[in-house]
This record gives C-alpha cells, sequence and structure tokens, in this order.
C-alpha cells in the first residue's frame, strides 16, 4: 500500500502538469529580417493644375462675325475658334491678285524681248543700247512681279489673321468677346486650357529635399476616380524653399486622355524615396516592432526554440516594412509577427513561417 501511493501522486502530478506545458508552446508567425534597399513611401497633398492657361489674343482689329466655340467645348490644336469681318482684306487680296497676274504678263513680254536681244546681239543685228534696254526691261519687270509676289502673301497671311485657331488642344475655359463685338489686336477673346497632360504640384518638406529628385517614383490618386492610382515620375524640383512653409516645390505630369481629370483637383501623392541607388538595411514587417511604454522598441525573435527580446531603433518605413538597426540581429532571422505582444523572454514557442 505504501509503494503504491507514490506511483500515483506522480502519475496524477504528471497528468496535471501535461496541459501546463502544452499550453507554453505557443505557436507565432514569424518572417524573416530582410537585408534590402528600403523605399520610403511618403504622403503627400497635392493639387492637379494645368501646366497652360493662355489668353488667346487676334492679331489684327475686327468685328466678330462667328464664335464658333463656348465656355467648356474641347478643341484640338489647329481648330478655328471664331472669325473677324475679311471682306475689305479679301477684295484688297483680290486687287493685288489682279495686278500681280498683270506684273507676270509683264515680265513674260519683257523676258521674251530680252532672249531675242541675246539672239539678236549675237549676229550683230541690234545695237548695245538696245540690247542693253531690253535687258534693264526684264530686270525691272521680275523686280515688280516679286514685290507683288511678297505683298499677295502678306495679304494672305493677313486674312489667315481673321481667324483665331487653337495653338493646342484643350477646353476653353473663358469668353471675352461674343459675336457683334469689336476686338483689338492683342486683347484677350478667349481662354484656352491645357488637359492633357496635366500638372501635380506638390510641396515636399526641407528635411526630404536630398532624397526628391526628377525620376523619383510618385503614386498619386484624387477623389474624382476612387480606386485608381497613378504611377507617373517627379519631373522637376524648383531649388528654392518657401520661406514660411520650408519646403520645396515639385511637379509631375499625369496623362489625362479622357478629361477625367481637371486642374484645381486636390491629389494624394506619394512619394517612394530610397529604392535602388541607397545602401542596403535591415528591414522587418512592420508588425514585427513591439512598442513599450518608455517609447522603445523591440523585435521578438526565435533561437533554439525560445523567444528572445531585440531591442532595436526605428528609422524609415513604408507600407510593409520598416527599418530597423540593432545588435545580434542579422539578415534571415526569424522575427515574431503574430503572437508577440505578450512573449516573455525565453518562453517557449513554435515557429511558423508566415
Amino acid at each position: 500500500m505504501s509503494r503504491t501511493f507514490p506511483k500515483r501522486m506522480i502519475l496524477l502530478a504528471c497528468l496535471l502538469l501535461a496541459p501546463v506545458t502544452a499550453a507554453a508552446q505557443l505557436q507565432v508567425r514569424v518572417a524573416p529580417v530582410v537585408s534590402a534597399p528600403i523605399v520610403e513611401e511618403l504622403p503627400l497633398s497635392g493639387s492637379v493644375l494645368s501646366p497652360r492657361y493662355s489668353d488667346l489674343t487676334t492679331q489684327v482689329n475686327g468685328l466678330v462675325i462667328e464664335m464658333l466655340v463656348d465656355v467648356g467645348d474641347r478643341v484640338e490644336a489647329g481648330d478655328v475658334l471664331l472669325r473677324l469681318d475679311s471682306r475689305l482684306t479679301q477684295l484688297e487680296l483680290e486687287r493685288l491678285l489682279a495686278r500681280e497676274e498683270e506684273a507676270r504678263l509683264s515680265f513674260q513680254d519683257a523676258k521674251r524681248l530680252a532672249d531675242e536681244g541675246r539672239r539678236l546681239i549675237a549676229d550683230r543685228n541690234i545695237s548695245n543700247s538696245q540690247y542693253e534696254s531690253r535687258l534693264a526691261e526684264e530686270a525691272l519687270q521680275q523686280s515688280r512681279l516679286q514685290q507683288l509676289d511678297a505683298e499677295v502673301r502678306k495679304q494672305r497671311v493677313t486674312m489667315e489673321w481673321h481667324e483665331l485657331r487653337a495653338p493646342f488642344a484643350g477646353v476653353i475655359g473663358v469668353k471675352h468677346v461674343e459675336v457683334g463685338e469689336w476686338v483689338n489686336a492683342g486683347s484677350p477673346a478667349l481662354q484656352l486650357v491645357q488637359m492633357d497632360p496635366l500638372r501635380v504640384q506638390v510641396s515636399v518638406p526641407e528635411r526630404y529635399y536630398p532624397d526628391v529628385r526628377p525620376g523619383t517614383p510618385v503614386k498619386v490618386s484624387v477623389d474624382a476616380l476612387p480606386g485608381r492610382v497613378i504611377s507617373a515620375p517627379i519631373e522637376s524640383v524648383v531649388a528654392s524653399a518657401r520661406v514660411n512653409t520650408r519646403s520645396f516645390l515639385a511637379w509631375l505630369d499625369i496623362a489625362n486622355p479622357e478629361y477625367q481629370l481637371a486642374p484645381g483637383m486636390s491629389a494624394h501623392v506619394v512619394l517612394a524615396l530610397g529604392g535602388a541607388q541607397s545602401k542596403p538595411v535591415l528591414q522587418v514587417p512592420a508588425d514585427a516592432v513591439v512598442r513599450r511604454r518608455d517609447g522603445s522598441a523591440v523585435v521578438w525573435t526565435v533561437r533554439d526554440g525560445e523567444a528572445q527580446p531585440v531591442p532595436v531603433a526605428v528609422g524609415r518605413r513604408n507600407e510593409q516594412l520598416v527599418e530597423v538597426s540593432a545588435e545580434g540581429l542579422a539578415a534571415g532571422d526569424p522575427v515574431v509577427t503574430l503572437g508577440n505582444e505578450s512573449l516573455r523572454p525565453g518562453q517557449t514557442v513554435t515557429a511558423v513561417p508566415q
């Protein structure tokens, strides 16, 4: 009886301790530490602008007799937007054309006589003075024809100036005149707004100025197109800070072939800083970093089946990864990403790859 009792006690103790040991074998999700250049995503607010607003003017004075566009109309480069009364200019062109034709006939006759003189002078059947006179008349009539030809071409250009054409594709933003109104050369008649491409302007804080340069990748989204992300590179950075905000202006062009975007819209801009040109750094998933009450940070790594905390200094981050620096942490080490909230140093765990 005395020998049986200790055996029963030992068996009972084993049964009671078995669940505790199993409970201590926590399953945690782990992911490897990565060493690579980090791409930090910097979210900023921007504005959609048009790179060109042009107040179009006529090159001659005149009365508007035809307006071919209205506010909001889409136009292509070269489209006629309005016409001025060109009747007097047309009559002057017809008069010059008649004079040009007369001069052409006179030149042809003078040339015929000059060619005849060249044959006659060879046989000495014409005096030198007559020959020289014919050559002079040919040159005079040729000069007169050339002068009238230039006047005709000038008048044709003046005729063209009575039509106002779009210098680039876009949308009519403002109409300053209507049919029946007199316009003076140089006075605004219409405003044309370029719509494709559009420009996104963003203010970059001065601390990020060294990292932002032409070619920096950018993702742009606007509230008008939910779910759509437009990728484009930075085109230019203005190398002069605005004193009141200590920020630098940067801009990029985005395609807008369907005119779904418009100047004045707000834009959500995410700059991808760093990348392949940066030095490799240690990175862990954002869920692996545990913040303590004193503000310090640790990651939990699994070594020989036990959880061990590693203090880390946190650097740049993006949507998935965080830059960390720590002694005793190397690329490839498993860090806990799920189940790290209540771990204890040395606690036995089962690591499950993420």
